[in-house]
């Protein structure tokens, strides 16, 4: 069974804790993380790009000039997509990118990247995360205690908190999710992956819910 450091909110060392092989103790498997991250960022996709065709473009009625005689190519509109202010040949449409991916390959493939951070000892866990007021320089200095300045951190908190979200908001380095906002593209996008004991607590108790079900 995998183990992860515990800190206090100065950053001070506060023991160990066991974690669960539920979530920390699988064997990663390229396909499913690769799917769960490819509908991750199609479903964040919006697809309203739209461009106008030779029939959208307004104005250009008139046959811009004679047939014969000029010396030019024949020309029927000033629409068609060689001329400036024409439309667009074969531009892109509205379209809907978003994937579908199931319910239980979507948990399966968090474990699995939730394990992979186990097993290269990339897990912290925080008795606990709350600030009273937005502080950057406290969360900086939180960071700096742990040894963690100039890494990529993943900060999962049980609930969603103002405060503490803004303190970590500045930091180029620092993303603050809840625990039902995680998902595995933000897990694997960041190098270190830090807990608090409410937060590991719910995600074990869905975990063993799922499980059952």
């Amino acid at each position: 069974m995998s183990k992860a450091s515990v800190f206090d909110q100065k950053g001070q060392s506060a023991g160990q804790v066991d974690l669960p092989e539920a979530l920390f103790g699988l064997t990663p498997r390229p396909h499913h993380l690769w799917r769960s991250v490819t509908t991750h960022l199609s479903n964040q996709r919006l697809g309203t790009v739209k461009t106008k065709r030779k029939g959208e473009v307004s104005g250009g009625g008139k046959k811009p000039f004679r047939q014969k005689g000029t010396g030019n190519a024949r020309q029927g509109s000033t629409r068609a997509v060689q001329f400036v202010g024409g439309g667009i040949a074969h531009g892109p449409k509205p379209r809907d990118y978003s994937l579908e991916l199931p319910k239980k390959m979507r948990r399966q493939a968090l474990a699995e990247s939730l394990s992979d951070k186990a097993q290269k000892g990339k897990v912290l866990v925080l008795e606990s995360l709350q600030f009273e007021a937005p502080k950057t320089k406290q969360a900086q200095g939180l960071l700096k205690g742990l040894g963690l300045a100039d890494q990529k951190c993943l900060i999962i908190l049980d609930q969603a908190h103002d405060a503490t979200l803004k303190s970590f908001r500045n930091l180029p380095g620092a993303k603050v999710v809840s625990r039902e906002n995680l998902n595995t593209y933000e897990v694997l996008r960041h190098e270190v992956v830090i807990l608090t004991r409410g937060s590991l607590k719910h995600l074990l108790e869905s975990a063993a819910g799922e499980k059952k079900s």
